[in-house]
């Protein structure tokens, strides 16, 4: 059922989207959504297709190994993160990125107080309850 609701977002043209996914986004008038102890998070934007998530970590919290079905590429904003992709470790610092294939094993220590910037291909359906844009 899932895989058949992303593929008519898929289907659906950019005119139609617009509608329901607002073009622009305002930090603002998101808030922040604790997910762990030291760490919170702000849904930025979506759609079937594609999510941006802002992650902002304190100094030792831990994004614990896990693994999905998503693709996802997380971006350093700032701060520093000692980053686990099955079994292999890298510091990585502001301006750097990493990327995760699907169903790898993954996880994140924060050494220094940061902000990832996280994209997921599809959205992250877990993420999101109640589906607000109804795609």
């Amino acid at each position: 059922m899932e895989l058949e609701k992303q593929m008519d977002v898929a289907e659906t043209s950019a005119a139609e989207l617009i509608k329901v996914i607002p073009a622009f986004v305002n930090d603002a008038d998101f808030e922040w959504e604790d997910v762990a102890p030291g760490m919170k998070r702000k849904i930025m934007s979506y759609d079937g297709r594609l999510m941006l998530v802002k992650v902002a970590f304190e100094k030792g919290a831990i994004g614990v190994l896990h693994q999905h079905h998503h693709t996802q590429i997380s971006y350093v904003v700032s701060g520093q993160f000692e980053v686990e992709v099955e079994g292999k470790k890298q510091v990585l610092n502001q301006g750097d990125v990493f990327y995760i294939a699907p169903h790898l094993i993954h996880g994140a220590v924060c050494l220094a107080e940061g902000m990832l910037i996280d994209m997921f291909s599809p959205m992250r359906e877990d993420f999101v309850p109640e589906n607000p844009y109804g795609i």
